[in-house]
């Protein structure tokens, strides 16, 4: 009965119908439209090469596989990360043109640096985290992080910490917690990582705020020791060392990343895209490519996400009033 009468209905469609089906608004144009139906173009505002170039690569290679559709990844570069982010922001919120939501995303209103809210993107989730770690000389005084800051009290403005850039994002938590545990420490600004490793292992600088990747090596080879963290859990490559905040300081800084687009974006590209990226937090192989980078797997939802760099843009603002305060 069900066939016969499934003949009959069919039967009753006349040709003008049966063409609105097949081509104009009907159900199988809507399953034809249904997204991702075609390539996504992905902005990424970095060199090619660098760390966020590299972890976007990364995650997508397994997320194209998801939505069976290839993402072809740009770098937009320049204007630190101001063009590709305005050029993210202007494109058309139709799904088709991502990008990777960085924690640096939080700093161009606080700082006046370029018209970008956070706001100006959908977030949709993230995919991987890093933070800066606080190491030493394996040879210093210091074991802990309450050492360290005992002796940083007991001598104010002596104890100086290489960082990549003042006011940067190495800067930026160690100003924090200073200020939080009742010291001063003197920033020494370096080029990049190689410098200041050079600098710690050289004892030219007492202490450094790094990235874990760069700085692994000399702590396996036992010539640096890391005191501190300032990621929200523990990092896996280094799980005997502390959080800030399990040391009794607020100071959280992932440096995430996320993926987004402008904002506005169709319900069902955002959900497509959501179930997609879940489904990579799953595998074991993605994680393990992330851990090689220096990376942690971040599974945060849209919504945790934008709320991180809230607070983050917030943490930026008191940056700046200290420095201001300060005259540094």
């Amino acid at each position: 009965m069900v066939s016969k009468s499934r003949r009959v209905f069919l039967g009753g469609v006349g040709a003008g119908a049966l063409s609105s089906l097949v081509g104009g608004g009907g159900l199988f144009a809507a399953n034809a439209r249904s997204y991702p139906s075609k390539s996504i173009e992905w902005t990424v505002m970095w060199p090619a090469g660098g760390g966020a170039d590299t972890a976007t690569r990364t995650f997508t290679r397994y997320l194209e596989k998801e939505l069976g559709q290839t993402i072809v990844v740009k770098n937009v570069v320049g204007g630190g990360a101001s063009i590709g982010y305005s050029t993210a922001k202007a494109a058309k919120p139709d799904g088709y043109n991502l990008v990777t939501i960085q924690g640096d995303l939080p700093k161009f209103a606080p700082m006046k640096l370029a018209p970008i809210e956070i706001d100006d993107f959908d977030i949709i989730a993230g995919f991987a985290v890093q933070s800066p770690i606080i190491l030493v000389r394996a040879d210093s005084p210091w074991k802990t992080l309450q050492d360290f800051i005992g002796d940083a009290k007991n001598n104010p403005g002596k104890r100086t910490i290489g960082v990549s850039d003042i006011g940067g994002v190495h800067h930026q938590p160690v100003v924090l917690w200073s200020k939080q545990a009742g010291i001063e420490l003197r920033a020494i600004a370096h080029a990049g990582s190689p410098q200041m490793n050079a600098a710690i292992l050289g004892g030219h600088i007492d202490a450094v705020s790094s990235y874990i990747r760069p700085a692994l090596p000399y702590i396996q080879e036992g010539k640096v020791r890391a005191l501190g963290y300032f990621g929200e859990e523990r990092a896996s490559d280094l799980p005997a060392v502390p959080t800030f905040k399990e040391s009794g300081f607020s100071v959280v800084w992932d440096q995430a990343y996320g993926i987004g687009g402008p904002a506005g974006l169709p319900t069902e590209a955002k959900e497509a895209l959501r179930k997609a990226t879940e489904k990579v937090w799953t595998i074991p192989a993605f994680e393990q490519e992330l851990n090689k980078l220096g990376l942690i797997l971040y599974t945060r939802t849209g919504a945790e996400l934008r709320e991180s760099l809230v607070r983050m843009q917030a943490g930026i603002a008191e940056v700046l009033s200290i420095l201001n305060a300060t005259g540094k």
